[in-house]
């Protein structure tokens, strides 16, 4: 991963994630997952369920580079 500098440029201030916002979106796409893994195999949404595995994957990311 780049460094805020590589990315934005220097003398730039870029603002750091709200850890609250950054945990409930995890807290709600947990809980959507849940629901969609309540499904059968063979008639669960599969391209949904990848989705909010890579949203989940990526807020937990920014979860962990915030602290």
């Amino acid at each position: 991963m780049h460094s805020d500098e590589y990315l934005y440029g220097s003398d730039v201030e870029v603002p750091k994630l709200d850890a609250e916002v950054v945990m409930r979106r995890i807290e709600l796409l947990s809980d959507n997952l849940s629901e969609l893994l309540d499904h059968s195999y063979h008639i669960r949404d599969t391209k949904r369920v990848d989705a909010v595995l890579k949203a989940l994957k990526f807020w937990q990311r920014m979860a962990k580079e915030s602290c």
